[in-house]
């Protein structure tokens, strides 16, 4: 179980799984390391570009910011991990289209 919380979970609080209510959709985004600002991300980087991949989830309008779930280093896993919290949470995804980008 700890394995899985880790996978799914390793951007919350203990590896607990967020209250789904509170957003709106899920999103997958690819991710860098922001090099200007130790311990911040820039999101929506194209796939060829990205260090790795998060799964967020996105609060509704008027906030409309989101909150990292978890973080995955392989594509296809982002897109599998995305999948299954999909399911889990009864949320869509959406998948950036900026990971198309070159």
């Amino acid at each position: 179980m700890a394995d899985t919380s880790e996978r799914l979970y390793n951007c919350c609080t203990n590896y607990a799984a967020p209250d789904w209510k509170r957003f709106e959709r899920l999103e997958l985004a690819g991710c860098v390391d922001d090099p200007d600002e130790p311990g911040h991300t820039l999101g929506n980087q194209p796939a060829k570009a990205a260090e790795f991949f998060t799964v967020y989830g996105r609060f509704p309008e008027p906030d409309g910011t989101c909150e990292a779930i978890t973080d995955i280093e392989d594509p296809r896993d982002a897109l599998a991990v995305a999948g299954e919290l999909a399911l889990i949470s009864g949320l869509r995804v959406i998948v950036c289209a900026t990971l198309g980008d070159r």
